[in-house]
């Protein structure tokens, strides 16, 4: 009963500094630097929460939940900081079972999240390192965020599995690593899928125990071991989770936050629209006031074209109409000259045949 107390005022311990933490880490956030914060940078309350549980832990029957929360309220921030506890078994039996599977577990975790970019293909092939740790991929996944951190944990486990079981304490600190990608998206949510794994040391005390039927309780054996480090790394967690998040993954932990930039932007374009409109009116205006200037000019110009040209074709059929009563009047003369000619010429030949005709009759007389 003892032990069990003092694993509850562990587990409640711990659980009551990620709370403070958590609640005191947005004021010190929001009260930094507060003239360079841009409104549209800060991420609300509740979408630096996500909820996750691992379904490897419930398919070994070990219940298991998880709660992370951004460790600053900007949108460029990619640290988070989170707990998981696991808790089976330690129950009351009135007949002890033979075979036991007790376990349970704290674990406080850092992370930081990254996402690949873009790097062009070249001829030289990218070294093994390149792969491994570089971000630059030929053909990036900008839906994944990968993450890496650290991890410590402490908890306790009681397994038989034979005649004799082994039961112990431990303490443990290492890496975790892994990705996230969205599986589906809600109204007000998502839920995402983690795959991943933590990889650490072990440091732990154990002893041996029996289950003494008749007497219907467990005994310790002489197979004690005191504090000691595991001599290989342990896998103490493989993941395979679904988690919750207010915003899903695809939209968080980016170097930008491209929602809230388009935003922006939009706004600057409809700024820049409201100006350009203003500007094309009023151009549109002076455009207009020209057009009716240089018309008003252009049909006085018309006007005093026409008028000279109408000036022009009367002066022309003035001249015309003079010079065709001066041709008509000189035909005239010419005609009464022609005539008078006419008559003259009509005379002359009469007196002449008359005296022809008097010299002929002389002769003949």
């Amino acid at each position: 009963m003892i032990r069990r107390l003092d694993k509850f005022h562990l587990l409640s311990s711990i659980i009551t500094i990620f709370i403070l933490f958590c609640s005191i880490s947005p004021l010190s956030s929001q009260n930094k630097r507060p003239g360079i914060i841009k409104e549209d940078t800060i991420v609300k309350f509740k979408d630096r929460w996500s909820f996750r549980t691992n379904a490897v832990g419930w398919l070994l029957t070990v219940p298991n939940a998880a709660v992370e929360f951004d460790l600053t309220n900007s949108v460029y921030n990619k640290l988070t900081l989170g707990i998981e506890g696991k808790y089976n078994g330690y129950t009351w039996h009135n007949h002890l079972p033979y075979n036991v599977f007790n376990y349970w577990e704290v674990r406080p975790e850092i992370r930081k999240y990254w996402r690949t970019e873009y790097r062009p293909k070249t001829s030289v092939k990218p070294s093994l390192s390149e792969r491994l740790f570089s971000r630059q991929r030929e053909k990036p996944r900008y839906w994944r965020a990968y993450y890496l951190g650290g991890y410590v944990n402490t908890g306790g486990y009681d397994f038989k599995f034979s005649e004799e079981g082994i039961r112990g304490n431990y303490i443990g600190l290492g890496l975790t690593a892994g990705y996230s990608v969205p599986l589906y998206s809600y109204k007000h949510g998502a839920i995402d899928i983690e795959f991943g794994g933590n990889l650490g040391l072990m440091v732990t005390k154990n002893n041996g125990f029996k289950l003494d039927i008749e007497n219907n309780e467990y005994i310790p054996t002489a197979n004690v071991k005191n504090w000691h480090v595991v001599p290989f790394p342990v896998i103490s967690d493989l993941r395979v989770a679904f988690v919750f998040r207010f915003t899903s993954i695809k939209d968080k932990y980016k170097r930008i936050d491209y929602d809230k930039i388009h935003k922006r932007e939009a706004v600057k374009l409809e700024k820049r629209r409201v100006k350009d409109s203003i500007r094309v009116a009023e151009q549109l205006k002076d455009s207009l006031q020209n057009l009716r200037k240089n018309f008003v000019k252009d049909s006085i110009k018309a006007a005093r074209f026409l008028q000279d040209s109408l000036d022009d074709a009367r002066n022309e059929f003035v001249r015309d109409s003079l010079d065709s009563v001066r041709k008509h009047d000189s035909e005239g003369k010419s005609k009464r000259r022609k005539g008078n000619d006419d008559e003259k010429s009509e005379n002359i030949p009469s007196k002449i045949d008359g005296g022809r005709m008097d010299a002929i009759i002389k002769e003949e007389n």
